[in-house]
């Protein structure tokens, strides 16, 4: 029970990567406060851990209303007694290459991904300083915040802002005892990856990642329970990347020697 006596809150919790998160971390022994603004995914998700006795509640609401936000937190802490975790995962996709793409959707994509993970973290941030205990904020990123994704520039830009916003929250709030790091998933099996059920696309996306298949949710979930623990209480200001070696694997792709057998 890594995660006895901790409470959490999960936004973008009611599916994919963030559902699974709320699993790992009832089963681990937190209480969990899930956000979502899809209510009939959350509430599926909060009948399915309370018939496990798990301790969780859950919230509807939109990320980027920043009232809501705060009032979520406050109201999760009052439920539970502390605020101990906190995971961004709210995403709203966007695609469309630069030249194409909307304003409209390149600022909603920003709002979701980029400033409400910001709000979300400065909110529950004054909420840790209050406790004098500390924290473990863990943010969503992707191998895509490392690497631009053509055909997905403001998810990359998005993304890429999370993994410096996650090692300045590090750095300016390592005195309270708050950790800060983000999570880099590679392409993962969630509702937002659709795709993947396609034959072909899964074959493609296999054969060019070195650990040979593609992510599951329980993946990114291990990494954030790892982070939220204390087994990673000297870890801070950190981009873990959880992608099977896509991005460290660019050179088995370029003509000429790949030195593989």
């Amino acid at each position: 029970m890594k995660l006895d006596g901790k409470a959490a809150f999960i936004t973008g919790g009611g599916s994919g990567i963030g559902a699974e998160t709320a699993r790992v971390f009832t089963r681990e022994g937190a209480a969990v406060t899930v956000v979502d603004l899809n209510a009939e995914a959350t509430e599926a998700l909060t009948m399915e851990l309370t018939a496990t006795n798990a301790n969780i509640r859950s919230v509807v609401l939109d990320v980027t209303d920043e009232a809501a936000v705060t009032s979520a937190l406050a109201e999760s802490v009052e439920a539970f007694g502390s605020l101990d975790i906190v995971v961004n995962s709210a995403i709203r996709m966007a695609p469309g290459k630069l030249i194409d793409l909307s304003t409209a959707d390149w600022k909603l994509l920003i709002e979701v991904g980029l400033h409400a993970t910001f709000v979300v973290g400065r909110e529950a941030a004054k909420l840790m300083i209050d406790q004098g205990t500390g924290g473990s904020i863990i943010n969503l990123s992707s191998n895509a915040g490392l690497a631009p994704y053509p055909g997905a520039g403001a998810y990359s830009t998005a993304k890429a802002g999370v993994i410096m916003l996650s090692k300045q929250q590090a750095i300016e709030w390592a005195e309270y005892g708050i950790r800060s790091n983000a999570i880099c998933p590679g392409h993962v099996e969630t509702p937002l990856t659709a795709y993947l059920q396609d034959p072909e696309v899964r074959a493609g996306r296999e054969a060019v990642t070195p650990l040979g298949r593609i992510g599951q949710p329980e993946d990114v979930a291990a990494a954030a329970l790892y982070l939220a623990s204390d087994d990673s209480s000297w870890v801070t200001a950190h981009a873990l990347v959880v992608d099977g070696g896509i991005v460290a694997s660019i050179y088995n792709h370029l003509p000429g020697r790949t030195w593989r057998s």
